[in-house]
């Protein structure tokens, strides 16, 4: 798996936010560790939701008034 955020899927980063919350719920880290995990955390669900978002997109249309609608 990339450790690179912006190239994962979203499959991939939904999984790396599991373990990363694991991490955190278990509560062992020290506390350097748990801020790096906490802030890999908060960019693996900012990309999440950039890809839930754009899939939103890709299934909506323009209706004939000019405004999106579902598909």
């Amino acid at each position: 798996m990339t450790n690179k955020i912006e190239e994962m899927t979203f499959e991939q980063a939904f999984a790396a936010l599991n373990e990363t919350l694991e991490k955190l719920e278990a509560g062992d880290l020290p506390l350097a560790e748990a801020m790096s995990a906490y802030e890999y955390g908060m960019a693996l669900a900012k990309h999440c939701g950039v890809q839930l978002d754009t899939a939103g997109l890709k299934i909506k249309k323009l209706n004939p008034s000019g405004e999106l609608e579902d598909m």
